[in-house]
């Protein structure tokens, strides 16, 4: 599992390393984008203020101009006489004065194109004078509420009936009316033709906002909902600005200018689509953009996984099948590139692996049984010395024991010399051990007692080396119970579990020394020394090439007084 994690990490590494090189660059594709696309709005916001800013500039000059010359009529001679001097004037005069000051109010009105009339207002004659429709009795409700309001500011723009005007008058001290008041009417239609010069997109129009008045040279969109729910998206901190809104269910851009001086608002409304047209080829690209981006990490990745990662991954299963023990794995392939050269090596490999393994392992195996046969070659022939003087002794003596001495001696050399087979059943071995305990009690009954315990049933068919308990039992003899007077004790004893058979073999012979002791535990930790293996070595170098390390024979005190032998099989997994 953690090779497949490494693997996979390989291939989720070099993708990784390629989404860490594009993805700034998609990142910086993305700010030009938006770094452009705000250029081109603020130049779009910037170009409709400047132009709604320069109107309502041009406006405030236009009425204030207006408002000079209206300032400028106040102080009219012909004006002023009418309204003074009229009690000694006589008809003609009067007459010619009043026509000369409809020609001032008639150049008044043709000094601009926002202006629709001009009217003077005289109450001592209660005459008004008008630039378009001359000499008039006295419009008293125009002379009475036509007034500026208290601490209206700037431009002095004035609501009348729908109309706009701009007024003054002429107040002399002690007088408690106005001697006369000169009201300039402006041309609202003269607005409605300004302000179409914007509407340049078809659903676009153009609305100038007074307090008290609107203005638009469409009727259509001249409603107050309309209006309302623009005034409603607006910033009142602003003085000019741009929002985009939406009124029903279109969108809107809109630009709005503040006139302080004019106290109005001139807001320009166009569709969104009309006024975000330049935009759209900056969104098309940033499409094209992405989409390329997203189809380069794509082909990387599929190149990246149908080139490395697939070749790498075959290469990865074959090594875990050899790993687990597959040599005749083999990797197919006709690619001449850098995988076809591992490939190939990795075929040579298995190959050359295959061979040397064959060669190993088969001469293992022979030096194994070169090495057996030539430890059961060593075994100490004292035992075939000493059983010819007892059959000597006990034919000389008429022994009834003789036959079945001579039978067990018989069965035990058969065993010995049999060649046949290198292992045998566990069983068949503990027999042997048996025949020779049998031939043991025969030559020292009167002082010797031995207690053989019974193997467990799942060991019995066990395969082991032949001759690897008798050994133990004759070492027993030789060295511990051979020289004892007599209540010679062996004890032949089985431990065994799923994992491992322990076969103990104690005695109570002549004590033995703590160095001697000592010296033989060395001996069985040091067998990879150039020693003789015979004996107590033979039994445990056999157990070793047969069982594996963790097998052997261990040599400890026995509590009944003499040695300890105990015979560990480990059995080893398949």
């Amino acid at each position: 599992m953690v090779k497949i994690k490494i693997r996979n990490s390989i291939f989720s590494r070099l993708v990784i390393t390629f989404l860490i090189i594009i993805i700034p660059l998609y990142g910086l594709g993305i700010y030009i984008y938006n770094s452009g696309l705000r250029t081109v709005k603020s130049e779009i916001s910037k170009s409709t203020i400047a132009q709604a800013s320069f109107y309502l500039e041009s406006l405030e000059k236009e009425i204030e101009r207006i408002k000079i010359l209206q300032y400028d009529c106040l102080n009219d001679e012909q004006l002023n006489k009418l309204a003074i001097r009229w009690e000694i004037m006589n008809e003609y005069e009067i007459s010619q004065t009043l026509l000369q000051l409809k020609q001032r109010l008639v150049a008044i009105k043709n000094s601009s194109i926002y202006v629709n009339d001009v009217n003077v207002h005289i109450l001592p004659i209660e005459k008004t004078v008008s630039s378009n429709s001359g000499v008039d009795d006295i419009h008293i409700n125009e002379y009475n509420e036509i007034y500026v309001p208290a601490g209206l500011k700037g431009a002095q723009i004035i609501n009348y009936n729908g109309q706009l005007y701009l007024s003054t008058f002429q107040k002399y001290s002690g007088a408690t009316k106005p001697l006369f008041t000169i009201d300039i009417e402006l041309n609202q239609n003269a607005l409605k033709q300004a302000l179409a010069q914007f509407n340049t997109y078809t659903g676009s129009g153009s609305i100038l906002i007074t307090p008290t008045n609107i203005i638009t040279n469409k009727s259509e969109e001249d409603n107050t909902q309309f209006i309302q729910s623009i005034l409603l998206s607006m910033n009142e901190q602003e003085r000019d600005g741009t929002i985009f809104t939406k009124i029903g269910n279109k969108k809107y851009y809109v630009v709005h200018s503040n006139s302080s001086y004019l106290n109005m608002i001139l807001l320009r409304y166009f569709p969104q689509e009309f006024i975000l047209k330049p935009i759209v080829n900056f969104k098309i690209w940033a499409w094209v953009f992405s989409i390329a981006a997203i189809l380069i990490i794509i082909i990387y990745s599929l190149s990246t996984y149908k080139f490395m990662h697939q070749p790498l991954n075959e290469l990865v299963k074959s090594f875990r099948k050899v790993e687990n023990g597959d040599l005749k794995v083999s990797i197919n392939h006709d690619s001449n590139n850098e995988f076809g050269y591992l490939y190939k090596c990795f075929n040579d490999m298995v190959k050359n692996l295959n061979m040397l393994i064959d060669q190993v392992y088969n001469q293992k195996i022979l030096m194994q049984k070169a090495e057996l046969k030539h430890l059961q070659s060593q075994i100490n022939p004292h035992f075939l010395y000493n059983s010819f003087f007892m059959i000597n002794t006990m034919a000389r003596i008429g022994d009834e024991n003789l036959v079945p001495f001579t039978k067990h001696l018989g069965e035990y050399f058969r065993f010995v010399t049999r060649n046949s087979m290198d292992n045998i059943s566990l069983e068949e071995e503990i027999n042997h051990a048996k025949v020779y305990t049998e031939i043991q009690l025969m030559r020292f009954s009167k002082r010797l007692q031995i207690h053989f315990g019974e193997c467990p049933d799942m060991y019995k068919d066990l395969k082991v080396p032949r001759l690897i308990l008798q050994p133990i039992i004759e070492n027993a003899f030789e060295h511990g119970l051979e020289k004892k007077k007599n209540s010679g004790l062996l004890l032949v004893n089985f431990e065994g579990n799923e994992r491992e058979l322990r076969i103990i073999v104690e005695d109570n012979g002549c004590d033995i020394t703590d160095s001697e002791l000592e010296k033989l535990q060395n001996l069985l930790e040091d067998n990879g020394q150039e020693i003789e293996t015979t004996g107590t070595l033979n039994i445990h170098r056999r157990i070793r090439l047969v069982f594996g390390e963790e097998s052997g024979l261990i040599i400890s005190r026995s509590v009944i007084g003499g040695l300890k032998a105990i015979l560990k099989i480990v059995l080893q997994k398949e």
